[in-house]
């Protein structure tokens, strides 16, 4: 894949995670607390940008450590380059059957409760940065299957990390933006366009889930069977 591709990709993941089920319920809640107190546009954009800085460096830290075991182990990172590769089929095609709610991943994690998200949110900047932070370690099985079962192996198959994984975390807090800016001018038509990605989340999730089954079958065939030519 090419770099602009993998970047591509990186911002799309992350688009797609801020709409799937847990990180969008976490994303409109962070609205609800960044706006609450605002008295004017720059603190709102302040706000949104701090805490997408959050969100940015918690996916980092996740693919710095996984990043940094790689290198530790030799012999485990030799094998990840050589086989990279041919799984990176197979990973999309169960990402897609993620997305597609033909199996489900049996976990969920969250790392904070309504009473500290109220608490961090209401620290100011600083606060706002480590809800970010908290918010995106708050893995459901979608957004686990995208970052870690998409993201991270495209990331690491090009040897490109920081930058696929920090357009992923700002693609993720983009909603958060959208919405805030909106709420700027008018609550209601913010609860109406949060009413509407609300609506078309399913559909998207369907139509990613069958774009990346396809690519991840063509990936399989060529790769790992090597039944196409390459």
């Amino acid at each position: 894949m090419t770099s602009s591709l993998i970047l591509g990709s990186g911002l799309w993941l992350g688009l797609l995670t801020s709409v799937s089920p847990c990180p969008l319920a976490t994303n409109l809640a962070a609205t609800a607390y960044l706006s609450r107190r605002v008295d004017s546009r720059k603190r709102a954009i302040a706000g949104t940008l701090a805490y997408t800085l959050g969100r940015v460096a918690a996916y980092v830290a996740i693919a710095g450590l996984l990043a940094a075991g790689l290198a530790s182990a030799p012999g485990i990172s030799q094998g990840l380059q050589r086989w990279m590769t041919p799984l990176l089929g197979p990973l999309l095609i169960l990402t897609a059957m993620v997305l597609l709610g033909l199996i489900e991943l049996p976990f969920q994690s969250s790392f904070t409760t309504q009473a500290n998200a109220e608490k961090w949110a209401s620290r100011g900047l600083f606060g706002e940065l480590v809800l970010g932070f908290l918010f995106a370690l708050s893995f459901c099985p979608v957004s686990a299957a995208l970052f870690f079962g998409s993201l991270m192996p495209l990331a690491l198959g090009s040897g490109q990390i920081v930058l696929p994984v920090t357009l992923y975390g700002v693609g993720t807090a983009a909603p958060v933006a959208g919405f805030a800016l909106v709420m700027i001018f008018s609550t209601r038509a913010a609860s109406r366009l949060a009413g509407g990605v609300s609506k078309a989340q399913p559909w998207i999730l369907k139509s990613t889930g069958v774009l990346l089954l396809g690519t991840g079958l063509y990936l399989t065939a060529r790769d790992t069977l090597g039944l196409l030519g390459g």
